[in-house]
């Protein structure tokens, strides 16, 4: 079977770059609660942290959600409620609160300024544990680049994750194209370097970062977006990092027009590989409904990092999110994504894709 420029999508979750040292967002909540109860500086959030958790799952249990594994709860989940509650008389349901939670009030502290303490300290770990202290760990993405280079046209990534496992492999003269023409204020990101026919020479992977980069900078007076070399010099609390839903399709470049091609480039794809990816993103989960429902002979391979024998049960839970009733347009491959991408081929992923009458001799 031949293949041709985007009929080959990827999408990368957070267990693409766990067995690179980066903690899962689930993994994150289990470091914050040995924090909150070991470490002197985040002691004394403790007791907010326990509210605050409570009251997340309390709302799940409204909602006839009781078992933990169907509470959507995790890093994402904890940082925007804490922002959202951080915002108090400047969020718009404020008039509509007669009064807070008593016990909550208490813990917040004045103007809740606790509440705004916590959520930066959880930022600035969270800014540690996204840069691992052995990069080389996360080599495993040059499979990446070995693929591409079966493939013989660029390869579209779309990333959820804020890592630079993906950037990383251009120290090693790898064409990766981000948006940004350099480092620095003066290569501000532009959305025209996605633009076909792109960039001479053509980039072996077009990379998207959906959620944001921890290397991205934005200019206070211009809000003009730039990527620096060394992170260092951003403050925790201005990472270009989004969480919750309420941001994700903000209008300031670049979030608006990655969501736009992802979804151009799903409905365009034969196959879908989405590695590490949980599917608790329901605006991604939405628009990879829509693909699958587009096309008949479309197809989503999900890097599962589950046991061989629970793949079909894993299977039928994603078909129910996804409300998939074609059986055959989701197949579950067990494995982490180390060794998927370092045994990836394009023979491998082209054996998915449904044979099309229209496809030439």
């Amino acid at each position: 079977m031949s293949s041709r420029s985007k009929d080959i999508v990827f999408l990368l979750g957070a267990g693409a770059s766990a067995e690179a040292g980066i903690p899962t967002a689930a993994e994150m909540i289990g470091r914050i609660e040995r924090l909150v109860n070991e470490e002197e500086e985040w002691k004394p959030y403790r007791q907010l942290y326990h509210h605050v958790k409570s009251a997340i799952y309390y709302a799940a249990g409204i909602r006839g959600q009781f078992d933990s594994q169907e509470v959507n709860y995790n890093i994402e989940t904890l940082v925007n409620t804490l922002y959202e509650l951080e915002r108090n008389e400047e969020h718009p349901l404020y008039p509509f609160i007669a009064t807070w939670n008593s016990r909550f009030t208490s813990l917040a502290g004045a103007d809740f300024a606790k509440v705004k303490g916590f959520r930066r300290l959880i930022l600035k770990a969270l800014k540690r544990w996204m840069c691992p202290d052995d990069a080389s760990k996360g080599d495993y993405y040059r499979g990446l680049i070995t693929l591409q280079k079966e493939l013989n046209f660029p390869l579209p990534v779309f990333s959820l994750n804020y890592d630079l496992c993906i950037e990383r492999l251009a120290e090693n003269d790898v064409g990766i194209e981000t948006g940004f023409g350099g480092y620095g204020p003066r290569h501000v990101w532009d959305w025209e370097r996605f633009d076909e026919p792109g960039p001479n020479p053509m980039p072996q992977i077009v990379l998207y970062k959906l959620h944001g980069s921890i290397n991205w900078k934005r200019d206070a007076q211009t809000k003009e977006l730039y990527s620096v070399e060394q992170v260092e010099s951003i403050d925790a609390e201005q990472m270009e990092i989004i969480f919750g839903r309420d941001f994700k399709l903000e209008a300031a470049d670049p979030y608006l027009f990655y969501a736009y091609e992802f979804r151009r480039y799903s409905l365009a794809a034969r196959l879908i590989v989405a590695v590490g990816y949980g599917f608790s993103d329901l605006h991604i989960n939405k628009m990879l409904s829509q693909a699958l429902r587009a096309d008949a002979n479309r197809r989503l391979l999900i890097v599962c990092n589950c046991p061989a024998d629970s793949t079909e049960e894993r299977r039928n839970e994603i078909a129910n999110l996804l409300d998939v009733k074609q059986d055959d347009m989701l197949i579950v491959l067990p494995g982490g994504a180390k060794e998927f991408l370092e045994t990836v081929s394009a023979e491998g992923l082209k054996k998915h894709i449904p044979e099309n009458p229209d496809d030439p001799f």
